[in-house]
């Protein structure tokens, strides 16, 4: 009897643990063994930055307008030093200083000559007083010519290394383009193009650059094609002057020139704005009060307010000009998994 009462509550306490066992796997959910669903595809140029970030940032927008440019292409060159010119200048102005001076002598001499004459005709004087002051008139004469003749070499020869504008400048006596130039308030460029590259004849201003920045570029005024072409690059050269230029002479320097091409529309970008990420250039444009979205940059030419874009950008946008680059960095740390920030 007590075998049988014993095997009786075995039995029974092994239904209630196989019951629990079934109940417990009832209560599972189903979903719980499945994976979690994929999150949603995130635009990866999209950023969302509410009004208290955006002022933490410093985020400061500028909306684009249209603008125009001329083309451009570069070229390169040197500053002048004037010392030649100086040179040709004082042999020039000694020459028509001797020049001033043997016509006055001659003017003397003619008068004379004319006087003596008179006299011999009377009988007043010798025939030999004739005959002497007409050996001092030919040879007033002679040294009046030879003068004239050292002042057109002067400029003959200057002609051939600076052309006629620059020949001209140099050798009036008062000339206040010369002056410019020799009391450094302006200084002689001299650029040299590509070669089989002509100057536009329209092309009256340039834009130079020691160190080859297009954004702090100076104007550079035209002066007058050289006589002379470079002898390594076969390119033509030309003069230009430049007023706000203090550079060392002999230093070189890069030059913008407008092309004859037409003039491409786009707008223009502070330098600010643009942002670097794996050698792309991009810029961020604000779509509406807490939306940003990145725009990259193939095509830009850097130009005196910064960069002209012709694509990519258009009028209206509301471009990031300050806090670029603080975008980018949130926009970036936002791509990183979670796992990967620990």
């Amino acid at each position: 009897m007590r075998i049988a009462l014993s095997l009786a509550c075995l039995l029974g306490v092994s239904a209630l643990l196989t019951s629990a066992v079934w109940a417990d796997d009832d209560d599972i959910s189903p979903a719980a063994n499945q994976a979690k669903p994929a999150t949603g595809h995130v635009d990866p140029d999209a950023l969302t930055l509410d009004q208290a970030a955006q002022k933490l940032a410093g985020i400061a927008t500028q909306t684009l307008a249209a603008v125009n440019q001329q083309a451009e292409f570069t070229a390169y060159g040197m500053v002048l030093n004037p010392e030649p010119l100086l040179n040709i200048r004082q042999q020039y102005l000694a020459a028509s200083a001797q020049q001033d001076s043997a016509q006055a002598r001659y003017s003397e001499a003619e008068h004379n000559l004319a006087r003596t004459r008179n006299l011999h005709q009377q009988d007043i004087v010798s025939t030999r007083r004739l005959q002497e002051q007409q050996a001092v008139w030919q040879a007033d004469k002679a040294n009046l010519a030879s003068n004239s003749y050292q002042q057109q070499l002067i400029s003959a020869n200057s002609r051939l290394l600076w052309g006629d504008t620059l020949t001209s400048w140099f050798t009036r006596a008062q000339d206040k383009n010369a002056a410019q130039l020799l009391e450094h308030r302006a200084q002689l460029l001299q650029i040299t193009l590509p070669a089989n590259t002509q100057l536009n004849p329209s092309v009256k201003l340039i834009h130079i650059q020691a160190q080859g920045q297009r954004q702090t570029a100076i104007p550079a005024s035209f002066i007058a094609a050289s006589p002379q072409v470079d002898p390594v690059s076969q390119g033509q050269r030309y003069f230009f002057k430049c007023e706000p230029c203090r550079l060392p002479f002999g230093a070189h320097i890069t030059a913008w020139i407008p092309t004859d091409q037409q003039t491409s529309s786009g707008v223009e970008i502070p330098q600010s704005a643009l942002v670097w990420h794996l050698g792309q250039a991009f810029v961020f444009v604000k779509n509406d009060a807490e939306h940003f979205s990145r725009r990259a940059l193939n095509q830009y030419t850097a130009n005196s307010h910064g960069y002209f874009v012709a694509s990519g950008l258009q009028a209206s946008d509301q471009l990031v000009i300050t806090g670029a680059q603080t975008l980018l960095s949130q926009q970036l740390k936002g791509l990183i998994p979670d796992e990967d920030k620990d």
